[in-house]
């Protein structure tokens, strides 16, 4: 179920038959963080490279008995292809595995909170889904609701985007938002939808409760019947702004913080 970005990206540690299960992760934090938490399939590092997230790099791969191998930056630019950001640090990892829905809302369930979702209707920027994922992480949000069909999913950019997150944040893939809409609503979760024109300001909501925060995608907001699924849609007033709508990560990023701040009791 899991999508590779790149069909080749370039010469592995295993062989050319295991390509098609194998993914890459760039980026010194995104590579360190798969190394945490399993076993890539290999490490690449630009030769020269220096600094402690290197070091644990280094020492981590060493441990986990993690071939690792030094090449020049010209090297690993023909490993790594088109993904920007590498930072001289590329790792094979096995391709991202999702969770069934009703393993992320029982894994939701195992903390001593109310606990809060996040679904996007959508979304096709891998790197807005990355930069979702990374504010979701940091707020402590207990998993991620996307679609099969139309929309990003965990690809290479994404986790190079989420900086580690992608590494730890639960994602549940489902082929119908609508329907996997009534099931969290049966398992007792309330829809908040964020759209331009809603019913409330997000400020006056109350985020106390088993929650879902419904994110429409880029220039088409929510679709018609998954709002029509929210109990409740959430507008972000902007007096000063022109363009009308803010990025769906920045959104994304408010209601969040919204939600947590409530919760955590940050007020004056």
């Amino acid at each position: 179920m899991s999508r590779s970005e790149r069909s080749n990206p370039g010469s592995n540690f295993h062989g050319d038959e295991n390509r098609h299960s194998e993914e890459l992760v760039v980026g010194r934090q995104a590579v360190l963080e798969a190394l945490r938490r399993g076993k890539p399939l290999g490490i690449m590092l630009a030769e020269g490279l220096k600094g402690k997230i290197i070091d644990e790099i280094v020492k981590l791969a060493r441990q986990g008995r993690v071939p690792l191998k030094k090449l020049s930056r010209n090297d690993l630019l023909k490993e790594v292809g088109d993904l920007t950001g590498n930072q001289g640090v590329a790792a094979r990892v096995s391709p991202f595995e999702y969770v069934e829905l009703e393993e992320l809302i029982a894994l939701s369930r195992s903390k001593d909170r109310d606990p809060i979702l996040i679904m996007l209707d959508h979304l096709e920027d891998p790197h807005n889904l990355g930069a979702v994922m990374r504010t979701a992480d940091a707020a402590g949000i207990s998993g991620l609701i996307i679609p099969s069909n139309r929309a990003a999913g965990v690809t290479a950019t994404v986790r190079k985007v989420a900086c580690g997150a992608a590494e730890r944040m639960p994602v549940a893939m489902v082929g119908n938002l609508n329907q996997a809409a009534e099931i969290l609503k049966k398992e007792g979760f309330w829809l908040y939808g964020a759209e331009a024109d809603g019913d409330e300001d997000y400020y006056r909501a109350d985020f106390r409760r088993s929650l879902v925060l419904v994110i429409g995608s880029e220039g088409k907001g929510l679709s018609r019947l998954l709002r029509q699924k929210c109990d409740l849609t959430l507008s972000i007033p902007m007096p000063g702004a022109a363009s009308g709508s803010l990025n769906v990560s920045a959104a994304a990023a408010v209601l969040i913080y919204a939600a947590l701040s409530q919760r955590e009791g940050w007020v004056p």
